[in-house]
């Protein structure tokens, strides 16, 4: 028993100095202020019977710096060979005057709710993010889409979108369309 006690005394030393030889951490870790959106040129899919598919993707990746005045673009060209790809084109940046929006992300749901082989509901959902880049604007806006749809035996769609800036809601609209 004690020499059970000995050696947990000298092991609470041991791990006690060793804590105490550590350096301290900073109290804050700077990240330089940059935003990278790529931004998607051509995607070719290659698929032989009998070999695993290859994409090959040449695309421009921006790089944001110093509150947007700073603009840097970079050539990438890869090729990966990853088991699935999606069959689903990407979005394509939207151009406004003096601005464009990048998609960053869509996730889009639909489901069917059958009974005895009769649908008697559809539902279709969509979370859309994406950054919108003016021009003289210091900071680029995050944009959100949200929007459920949901369809009836009696055909009456009811539709609920959702769209926010900067987390912050900018339109709520609920549409109610009833079949005659």
């Amino acid at each position: 028993m004690r020499s059970i006690s000995k050696k947990l005394a000298v092991t609470t030393l041991f791990v006690v100095s060793t804590v105490s030889f550590a350096a301290p951490m900073p109290n804050t870790i700077m990240v330089e202020d940059k935003a990278v959106v790529p931004v998607l040129k051509t995607e070719v899919l290659r698929r032989v019977e009998g070999r695993q598919p290859v994409r090959h993707v040449e695309a421009t990746i921006l790089e944001i710096t110093n509150k947007g005045k700073d603009i840097v673009a970079k050539e990438v060209v890869f090729d990966d060979t990853l088991g699935q790809f999606s069959d689903k084109k990407l979005s394509i940046p939207v151009i406004q005057k003096g601005g464009v929006i990048v998609p960053t992300s869509k996730i889009e749901l639909d489901t069917t709710l059958k009974q005895d082989g009769e649908i008697i509901q559809q539902t279709r959902s969509i979370d859309a993010e994406g950054i919108e880049f003016k021009k003289d604007q210091a900071e680029p806006v995050k944009r959100t889409l949200q929007l459920q749809q949901h369809t009836g035996t009696d055909k009456t769609e009811v539709t609920h979108t959702v769209i926010t800036e900067e987390g912050a809601t900018s339109r709520d609209l609920l549409m109610v369309d009833t079949a005659e």
